[in-house]
């Protein structure tokens, strides 16, 4: 399997939302009562340990908990939660390619000043894609390649990052984020497989794209 057209399908995936319904979005902090909030997509280079790869993500914001300063309306921070899927994918040469499938619970804190923390757990699907030939024997002797071959897991992350929102202070639908997340593929030779990987790329929020109502609530 090809990493740069893999690279390249990721890469398209997220363009041909980038244009979706004008050039501003909605900020994340804060809605007003009853508004509401588009999606937000993600892409990212993602690299497991020195090796290169790609993933791409859709966030769906649920609720938020707005902090106010304490006797003023001066916000301190908002409390972020959001469900995500994302489809990662990283080139291990001559070993294997993997593609993997997961479903997030995100917990992000987003401060006045634009800068954010979050962490998230994520369960999904992994496939990996060998990065040889791969050849099999019949029950009568007759050799064949086996095309596709590699294996199937369950997969459970837990990351945690960093970042900076733009739609904060400069009205930007825009958001850079690092993140470290620590993969768990399983069964894996009757125990489990143990990953980290690495994640630096931005969040794009379109105008339109899947808006709702978001719960929010107000505290001192």
């Amino acid at each position: 399997m090809s990493y740069k057209k893999v690279f390249i399908f990721f890469v398209s995936f997220f363009m041909s939302f980038w244009e979706i319904n004008g050039r501003s979005a909605n900020k994340l902090m804060p809605p007003k009562d009853n508004d509401t909030v588009s999606c937000q997509l993600k892409l990212a280079y993602n690299s497991s340990l020195i090796y290169p790869g790609a993933r791409a993500g859709v966030e769906y914001p649920i609720r938020q908990k707005v902090v106010l300063q304490k006797d003023t309306d001066i916000i301190r921070c908002a409390r972020l939660q959001l469900l995500s899927i994302n489809l990662g994918w990283y080139h291990h040469p001559s070993f294997h390619d993997n593609i993997y499938l997961t479903l997030g619970y995100t917990w992000r804190k987003l401060h006045a000043s634009g800068y954010f923390t979050e962490v998230s757990p994520e369960l999904g699907y992994s496939r990996t894609f060998l990065g040889a030939t791969t050849y099999e024997v019949d029950d009568y002797g007759n050799v064949s390649i086996h095309r596709l071959a590699g294996y199937s897991y369950a997969l459970a992350s837990f990351g945690g990052g960093w970042g900076y929102d733009f739609s904060v202070k400069k009205h930007l639908p825009l958001a850079f984020f690092g993140k470290l997340n620590m993969l768990c593929m399983f069964p894996y030779n009757s125990t489990f497989y143990l990953r980290p990987a690495a994640e630096l790329g931005f969040i794009y929020t379109p105008r339109y794209l899947l808006r709702h109502v978001i719960h929010t609530k107000y505290v001192r």
